[in-house]
């Protein structure tokens, strides 16, 4: 494992200053690419949500309402880009933490099982 700075830049600064040209940190590069990789799934999800709820027809309460889940989504990435990608992660998503790694062995392990009995159905 790598040894963590105290202080880690926010996630706006990060990606701008990657968009600059410059160079960040590589433990701040590799929480920010785990903290957009959340945010990617929180918005799949979301999506997921209002496709499912518009092919059903479902009545457009809040969960399924594209203007929420749209303001839902600003207000998450605010915080996020005014946060260090580590304090936003959170130490239960801390990719340096052995108890995270471990959970995630196993839940790639399922999905292999999941998709490996998908393959053998087709």
């Amino acid at each position: 494992m790598t040894e963590k700075r105290n202080v880690m830049d926010t996630l706006g600064n990060i990606i701008d200053s990657a968009q600059s040209g410059e160079k960040p940190d590589y433990d701040d590069l590799r929480y920010a690419v785990c903290t957009l990789a959340a945010l990617i799934m929180f918005d799949r999800m979301a999506l997921g949500d209002l496709s499912r709820a518009e092919k059903e027809n479902k009545k457009k309460i809040l969960s399924y309402s594209a203007v929420y889940r749209y303001e839902e989504h600003l207000n998450m990435i605010r915080r996020a880009f005014a946060k260090s990608p580590r304090d936003w992660l959170g130490e239960n998503n801390d990719p340096d933490s052995a108890s995270v790694q471990k959970r995630r062995k196993i839940s790639l392990k399922i999905v292999e099982n999941i998709l490996c009995k998908e393959n053998e159905r087709q």
